[in-house]
């Protein structure tokens, strides 16, 4: 029997292989990257290949800065609305896939079963939660990739010279805005430009007329922009603006006025781009402008924006350590329009209208730091009043002073 016994063991051992371990090293996990749905980054900050740069909605450029073609306090906005890409465009805060064994090992006997043989095993790890949609929704929702606070913050102050005469007028204009974006804007690719703004605007003047303003009135707006895709042979730019312009002792349906501004680009060559469109100004005396011009860039040192209401020659200047200096000249087309309280208590509706050219310079630095000064002459003034327009008025020529910084 034991003969018999031993024989049987013996065919079942050829019968049976026995797999010893291979020798071999395991395979290298791979790390995760942010080209892997759901994983972390490997590198902090990265941005997926396939993110979009948010175009500047007026330049078609990621680092150039356009103007405010209307603007209550001009053109200093030009260099002001810089715009840089949207943090987390790779989604840094997705969170990878869960294991399909949660913690426990495939090699091990389902919960509770009693192990046969081996060491003990670690008390069972509960199965995973069951999903609804286990695969996900195809989309993970990051408040980042829908809007970025905030894009960059501006503050910027317009000084224009009074005097000693009847007819002058000083003016000072204060004004403070900031950026956020909307990227990919309504699925086009491109982003949507949203700018909060306040300004105060302090008046010196006239004396020893009929006519009067009051010391200070104010103009709150949001703005909206937004162009096509650069890369196009033809385009659009798009603005909106809706604002309250008064001195808030009269506030009526006057003083809430939209303004707007549409362009067609077609981009001729690669350094010369043509513009056509309007503005739609919604002052008093004039309600909407014919805009365009060209914008040619010979270089990338120079900039030749022959933009009308507001051309502007912008070239590079030099480096002073970590900032990048560029000098300019330009012209605007300045002023705005308001609803006042007269000195006699009635209300009334006004524009300030003026042509303006200056020259300064601006910088740009580390972090997205930007900054000018500039100094011009302001002529062809006029103070116009809809109510009573028999105190109209024409301001003497003077000077202005104007800086800015934007980080």
């Amino acid at each position: 029997m034991l003969l018999a016994a031993l024989a049987v063991c013996a065919s079942a051992a050829q019968a049976q292989p026995i797999q010893f371990p291979r020798s071999g090293p395991p395979a290298a996990s791979v790390p995760p990257t942010l080209n892997t749905p759901g994983s972390f980054p490997t590198t902090p900050g990265a941005t997926t290949p396939g993110a979009t740069t948010p175009i500047n909605p007026y330049t078609g450029s990621a680092a150039a800065a356009p103007f405010d073609p209307y603007s209550p306090s001009g053109s200093a906005a030009y260099q002001f609305w810089s715009t840089t890409p949207p943090s987390n465009a790779g989604g840094v805060f997705a969170q990878p896939s869960a294991s399909p064994y949660g913690a426990t090992t495939p090699l091990a006997p389902p919960p509770g079963a009693p192990p046969t043989f081996g060491p003990p095993l670690a008390p069972a790890t509960p199965p995973p939660p069951q999903y609804v949609f286990p695969n996900g929704t195809g989309q993970q929702f990051d408040i980042t990739q829908t809007v970025r606070f905030i894009q960059d913050v501006r503050l910027r102050d317009t000084y224009v010279g009074g005097g000693n005469d009847p007819n002058d007028l000083g003016i000072n204009d204060t004004e403070v805005a900031a950026t956020f974006t909307v990227p990919n804007f309504l699925t086009t690719g491109q982003p949507l430009f949203i700018s909060p703004a306040f300004a105060l605007h302090l008046w010196d003047g006239p004396m020893n007329l009929p006519a009067d303003l009051p010391g200070s009135a104010y103009s709150a707006y949001l703005d909206a922009q937004w162009a096509s895709d650069p890369t196009l042979q033809l385009g659009v730019e798009l603005g909106f603006r809706l604002g309250v312009y008064t001195d808030f002792h009269t506030l009526n349906d006057h003083s809430l006025r939209p303004q707007g501004l549409g362009l067609g680009v077609f981009r001729l060559t690669p350094t010369l781009t043509a513009k056509v469109g309007a503005m739609y100004l919604n002052r008093n005396k004039i309600k909407i402008l014919p805009a365009g011009g060209l914008l040619w860039t010979p270089t990338p040192q120079v900039r030749f924006d022959i933009f009308f209401p507001q051309p502007r020659l912008s070239a590079y200047l030099t480096t002073v350590g970590r900032y990048e200096l560029w000098w300019y000249v330009a012209g605007e087309y300045g002023g705005g329009a308001w609803t006042i309280q007269r000195a006699d208590g009635t209300s009334d509706r006004i524009d300030i209208n003026d042509i303006r050219v200056s020259a300064g310079i601006e910088w740009t630095g580390p972090r997205g730091v930007t900054g000018f000064v500039e100094g011009g002459f302001v002529f062809k003034r006029q103070v116009i009043y809809v109510v009573t327009p028999a105190d109209n008025f024409n301001p003497g020529d003077s000077y202005m002073v104007r800086a800015g910084i934007s980080f």
